[in-house]
């Protein structure tokens, strides 16, 4: 996330601003990030499109990270267009 932000002991919270010159659109949203434990970790952010984003990251073993996620649109709640998603990480 970009922006500025702060961190406590588990929880990493930020802000991210941005827009477009010329256009006046401008976006903004907030997030944070809870370590569950060593290996597991909690995500949400949402934005001022409404748009709710939230994701689980397990380290499996060394070298080893899946991920699941979710993106879903709060203002077309019935309408779907949602996304989730799983990621495998594997580093050498």
């Amino acid at each position: 996330m970009g922006g500025s932000g702060s961190t406590r002991a588990n929880l990493e919270t930020g802000v991210q601003l941005a827009w477009t010159a010329g256009s006046n659109a401008t976006r903004f949203g907030i997030g944070c990030k809870y370590q569950l434990d060593n290996d597991s970790a909690v995500r949400a952010k949402i934005n001022n499109a409404s748009q709710l984003g939230l994701g689980y990251q397990q380290k499996l073993r060394q070298g080893v990270t899946i991920t699941l996620s979710s993106m879903v649109d709060l203002k077309n709640f019935n309408q779907g267009g949602h996304k989730i998603g799983m990621a495998l990480e594997l580093e050498a």
